[in-house]
């Protein structure tokens, strides 16, 4: 199951499914999040549904995960908890008007063209959900850079020295933020997330 699947079943969520601040929050996670949290629970010996991580596939290099708040700490859904994975994220999606708000725009010195970013948020990933909604706000077919939990970045590509600086920050975010997730860009191709691109480093002489 992908994001293709996933973004069609929002779609035909109820709008009492879909609408209102959500208990529920959605965030990618790196693709290996529910082997490492399967460790996790290994050494502390947590066992059982309570080990399994109630995740779903969303892009080629990342799941998408479900979280919420239990007291002062912010714990992950597993299967040992009541809800199935797709009724998580009906739950998480809440409404695209406060997922895509939490976008604001930035720029970088020297370039006209803007992006959009939101970072320390435990929703901050919610706007992929909402991949129309994300283009309508930015301006036009954009890519987006999911660096680290938490972490969105996003802009309208097309001038490419602003691309190439845009694709090294959010590898450099990838390799100094803590939870990182994924280093690939992705862009909306109608139907599903799909990868645009990726700076990689030069290879040394």
């Amino acid at each position: 199951m992908n994001s293709l699947l996933l973004l069609a079943l929002l779609r035909g969520a109820s709008p009492a499914a879909a609408s209102g601040p959500a208990a529920v929050d959605p965030g990618l996670e790196a693709s290996d999040v529910s082997a490492q949290y399967a460790s996790w629970a290994r050494k502390n010996r947590v066992r059982g549904a309570a080990a399994e991580l109630a995740c779903l596939p969303f892009l080629a290099t990342a799941q998408l995960c479900f979280t919420h708040v239990v007291g002062d700490r912010r714990v992950y859904y597993t299967a040992a908890d009541t809800q199935a994975p797709m009724t998580l994220l009906k739950e998480a999606a809440g409404d695209e008007a406060s997922a895509i708000s939490l976008l604001a725009p930035a720029y970088v010195d020297g370039f006209s063209p803007r992006y959009f970013s939101v970072s320390g948020e435990p929703r901050a990933h919610a706007a992929l959900l909402f991949p129309e909604a994300l283009e309508q706000r930015l301006g036009g077919k954009c890519v987006v850079g999911i660096p680290a939990r938490g972490v969105l970045l996003a802009w309208v590509p097309g001038d490419l020295d602003f691309d190439k600086v845009m694709a090294v920050g959010v590898k450099k975010l990838y390799d100094s933020l803590p939870n990182a997730v994924t280093s690939v860009l992705y862009t909306f191709d109608g139907t599903s997330w799909v990868v645009w691109g990726e700076a990689l480093e030069e290879p040394t002489r």
